[in-house]
Formats: structure tokens, C-alpha cells, sequence
């Protein structure tokens, strides 16, 4: 039996939802390799033949789906951002390169929606592609949603009731300015390239947000919000259009799924998190203050309350503090409910997704181990070489406070805690031995029992 391997680029976004696939997996009898992606990507041809689950389906993301084959593994791929986009078009242009589309074994898609995406790509090639959904939905499943008690409580004590705001402009407001993307497509004014149509909406999204939240705190000064801007996000640029503002919080911490379980509401354009909300029966708002565009995100906005001007928006945030549950139950009314059927592969399913995904990844975990390539120990050992220089250069994907940023450190006491709780919410009677063999990586051994 291969093990399988599961990189996470972002802690607080993934790390928690992979781990409870690990686990999974471990009481099925596999073994399971969980961590931080770059440090996992590091040390490929170190570990046992395993099956290797890509997180994107981008042109960046090949060279490692290839190295992972050099080392001996099997190459499954999941889009974390394959759940939220804007049109197909764009979806395939700025997320999808179709070399990388081609070179997974097997495709798992978040549900109906995402797989079509792929299979209606000019470029697909016609490998196998499974609707199986995300173990992220699965930690929003009510039988998972006693993991995040304590935080929920912790949230609640030193916020009380509140608003959410979640936003989404890493590509206007990155941590690292470098990482500006959409600001060089703007810059580089190219008409053949819908990405720079897709910036300058993002941006002008990014303005309109910059505006409303201060206006909003300041209309509603006995009402609290929390702005969670995106992990990649620049933070203080959000403190700083705040400053004075008693009322609102900046905060990256801790998992979105505990701040959605203590918010009255959810405000977004574009956001992952209002499926989030939705699946949690918290009201989301769309504030739309730009004409429609072949660039906004139908799903999240699609399933959420509109809201495409200022007062419409401070008046649906008014109903939110003030009849959560009701809101929530006339957002529910409309086309939300088919959506999300589309969108989400296990939303109306009693088991796990992470039951699925093992049960589509069965074929491949099944297949006999095989010797890693010379070449692939060489291209590998050059990378740790190089590694010690990258984390020293400012604005280098490797730029080790920026990695410190996206992943932060993982005790022993911590995935301790993490698996004991996901264990008492699956019912299980035992836990995996596990260790760490690398910097926030952890590997799960194969349970024997868990009943």
C-alpha cells in the first residue's frame, strides 16, 4: 500500500482539513504524510512510494507534479481555488494550464461544476476525473463542527456579536509587493489577455471594499466587525484605513470555519467563504458596488443576499446583527440551495468527503512501489542546496518570513490536540502513531483498528 502525501500551502486555510483526511486514511490502513508544502516538496525522493495530491492545476505547479513522478509517486490533483471563479474563460486563462490539466493520473473535482470546467477545456486530454468534493467541506459538516468550540468560544468572549468581513485581494494587496500580480497586468495594459480585465475589476473591487468598510464602522459605531483579509494579504494595509475606528478588528488567525460559527454575518464579493457560510447557516453578502462583469464570481455571489450599493449593504449588515437566523432562512429561498448541489459534490451526503476522495484515490494507493529516478534525487538535492540562499531574499516565493507567514509552526502538542478531538468527533476509539520527519511535516501511521 503507497502512502499518501498531502501538501499544504496554507496552514490555516488547508493544513487542518488534509490532517483530517491523514487520519482518515490512517484508519483504512495507510499511511499518510501531512505538512507544509514546501518543506513536503523539499524531501519528495525521501519518502516511501506514495500517491502525491497536487493543490493546483496552474502552470507553476508542474514541475513539481513531474518531480513527484521522478521520485517514484503517483500523481493525484486537486484546485483549491477550483471551487470560485469568475467565467470559464478566465477560470482557464489565469488557473488552468492545460500541460498541467494532463498530467495528474486522476482529477478530483470540489463537485459538477469544477469537473466540467476541466473536461470542457479545449486542451483536455480525457484522463479520469472524479466529482468526489474537498475535506474542507467536511470540517463544516455538523459532525465536525465540535473541533472548533473552544475557538468559537474564545472569539465570542472577546468580540461578541459581530460581522465578519472577508476579503480577497492578495493580488492588489499581497504581504509581498512583488507578488502584486494583478498591479503588473494593469501595468502591462495587454487587450489580448483577459487577466488584465480581471485586474482592473479587482482592483476597482479593491477600492470599493477600501471606502465601505471604514464608512460602515463609522455609521454603526455600537455594532462590531472583524475584518479577515485573505492569508496573502498585506494586512496592515486594512489597520491602517481602520486606524481610530474602536470598533473593527484586523485578524489572520485561526481558521475561518470558527469565525464563520461566531459571526452574525458574513460580507464578501467573490469569497470561498460564503459557501462557507451557507454550509454553516450563516447569512453572506455579496457587496456588488460594480456593474455585472464577465469577472464577478458567480458562485459565492450567486448563493449570497446582493447588496450592489452602500445603503443597501448597511442595511442588510443591520438585519444581520439583528435576525441572523431569518436573514439566513431568506437568503435560503432562491437558487442557493441548487447551486451549492452543483458546486459541492457531498453537500447533501451523510459521510465524509475525505471517504470518497480514498476511495477514488483506491486504484492508485493499490498500485506496487516503484524506485525513484537518479535524475530526481539530483534535481532535489540541488533545491535543499539553494533553499538556505532563497529564505534570505526578500520577495522570492522561498523568502522564509514569508513561508513563516503562510505556514506557521506546528507543535507537537498542537497536532496532538488536532488529532485526538478530530478522533472523539469520527468516534473512534484509538489514534495513529505518528512523527514528524521534517519542518511542520508529519507522517500518520496506518491504524489497525478504530472501533
Amino acid at each position: 500500500m503507497r502512502c499518501l502525501i498531502l501538501p499544504c500551502e496554507t496552514r490555516v486555510r488547508e493544513f487542518r482539513a488534509k490532517l483530517l483526511l491523514a487520519l482518515v486514511a490512517a484508519s483504512r490502513g495507510i499511511p499518510a504524510i501531512v505538512g507544509a508544502k514546501k518543506a513536503i516538496d523539499l524531501d519528495l525522493d525521501r519518502y516511501p512510494s506514495g500517491v502525491y495530491v497536487g493543490k493546483s492545476v496552474t502552470a507553476r505547479s508542474r514541475h513539481n507534479l513531474l518531480l513527484a513522478r521522478a521520485c517514484g509517486h503517483r500523481v493525484a490533483l486537486w484546485d483549491e481555488e477550483g471551487l470560485v471563479w469568475a467565467s470559464r474563460e478566465v477560470y482557464w486563462r489565469t488557473k488552468v494550464d492545460a500541460a498541467t490539466l494532463n498530467t495528474p493520473e486522476l482529477l478530483l473535482a470540489w463537485g459538477e461544476m469544477n469537473a466540467a470546467a476541466w473536461t470542457e477545456h479545449p486542451d483536455y486530454a480525457g484522463g479520469p476525473v472524479k466529482a468526489a468534493g474537498n475535506p474542507r467541506a467536511d470540517l463544516l459538516k455538523p459532525a465536525l463542527r465540535p473541533l472548533f468550540d473552544d475557538e468559537v468560544a474564545s472569539i465570542r468572549e472577546r468580540f461578541g456579536e459581530f460581522v465578519l468581513v472577508n476579503t480577497n485581494f492578495s493580488r492588489v494587496n499581497h504581504v509581498q509587493p512583488r507578488q502584486n500580480r494583478h498591479l503588473k497586468w494593469l501595468r502591462e495594459q495587454r487587450p489580448d489577455d483577459p487577466r488584465g480585465g480581471f485586474a482592473a475589476h479587482k482592483y476597482e473591487l479593491f477600492k470599493a471594499f477600501s471606502e465601505a468598510l471604514p464608512a460602515l464602522a463609522r455609521a454603526m459605531p455600537d455594532r462590531r466587525f472583524v475584518i479577515r483579509p485573505h492569508p496573502s494579504e498585506k494586512a496592515d494595509t486594512w489597520r491602517e484605513l481602520v486606524a481610530g475606528l474602536d470598533n473593527v478588528s484586523v485578524t489572520h488567525e485561526g481558521n475561518v470555519v470558527a469565525w464563520l460559527l461566531a459571526c452574525q454575518g458574513l460580507v464578501h464579493n467573490g469569497c470561498t467563504t460564503a459557501i462557507e457560510a451557507y454550509q454553516v447557516g450563516r447569512p453572506a453578502l455579496a457587496y456588488t458596488p460594480l456593474p455585472p462583469s464577465d469577472f464577478d464570481h458567480p458562485l459565492p455571489n450567486g448563493v449570497s443576499l446582493d447588496c450592489p450599493s452602500f445603503d443597501q449593504l448597511k442595511a442588510r449588515v443591520l438585519q444581520a446583527f439583528d435576525r441572523s437566523e431569518a436573514l439566513f432562512v431568506e437568503q435560503q429561498a432562491g437558487e442557493a440551495g441548487e447551486m451549492m448541489r452543483q458546486a459541492l459534490a457531498g453537500v447533501d451526503r451523510p459521510g465524509l468527503d475525505s471517504e470518497a476522495l480514498l476511495d477514488a484515490m483506491a486504484p492508485l494507493l493499490a498500485l506496487p512501489a516503484e524506485a525513484p529516478a537518479r535524475r530526481s534525487r539530483l534535481a532535489l538535492a540541488l533545491r535543499r542546496a539553494l533553499r538556505p540562499i532563497e529564505s534570505r531574499l526578500p520577495g522570492t516565493a522561498n523568502y522564509g518570513p514569508y513561508l513563516a507567514h503562510m505556514f506557521a509552526p506546528v507543535s507537537d502538542v498542537d497536532l496532538r490536540r488536532e488529532l485526538e478531538r478530530m478522533g472523539a468527533c469520527l468516534g473512534f476509539t484509538g489514534l495513529p502513531e505518528w512523527q514528524r520527519i521534517g519542518d511542520n511535516v508529519f507522517k500518520l501511521e496506518p491504524m489497525a483498528s478504530v472501533a
